[in-house]
């Protein structure tokens, strides 16, 4: 009888407190490939023709979903996703340093794994490494910080503008 007991409460306690691969985010789809719902940040929503949700828990890659959003675009153009190693490879010489992510100054903190970004979003990777920080300098701490500019209006008019240094000749009378 103790040996019955003592399974039965491993049993259930194992069945409440074991790990559970569901998260509280939907599956997200935009034009049939599945995206993180971080990603959807960057997609201008004038481009959306439609949203379907399905309420139903799907299974993906081991994953539970709680739901399923389908988005379809307006243009039936692809989008080229990439992660956010791939731009780490393609845009930068970084090898070995630790990185820390940011898209428009705003870091990256969640489903790094899954992020991704249409290549045609971004307009230019800034890479600043730790040793440009004073507070670094001495530290043993070695990463970098890459910095992903999309083409956001502000950030294509500030790659547009022009500035014009001068040097102003002061005249006495």
């Amino acid at each position: 009888m103790k040996y019955i007991l003592t399974f039965s409460l491993f049993f259930f306690t194992s069945l409440f407190f074991g790990q559970n691969n569901k998260t509280e985010e939907p599956a997200m789809f935009l034009d049939s490939t599945l995206v993180a719902s971080a990603t959807m940040e960057y997609v201008d929503p004038n481009e959306i023709e439609s949203v379907n949700v399905i309420k139903k828990d799907t299974t993906i890659n081991g994953v539970i979903y709680r739901s399923q959003i389908y988005i379809t675009s307006k243009i039936s153009k692809k989008y080229d996703f990439i992660s956010l190693e791939q731009i780490k490879s393609e845009f930068t010489k970084i090898k070995n340093n630790d990185v820390i992510y940011m898209v428009n100054g705003a870091s990256i903190k969640d489903n790094i794994k899954t992020f991704k970004l249409d290549r045609n979003y971004i307009l230019e990777v800034e890479v600043t490494n730790s040793e440009a920080f004073y507070n670094f300098r001495k530290s043993d701490t070695k990463f970098d910080i890459i910095n992903i500019l999309g083409k956001t209006k502000e950030n294509l008019e500030n790659k547009n503008k022009i500035l014009i240094k001068g040097h102003e000749a002061i005249g006495i009378k």
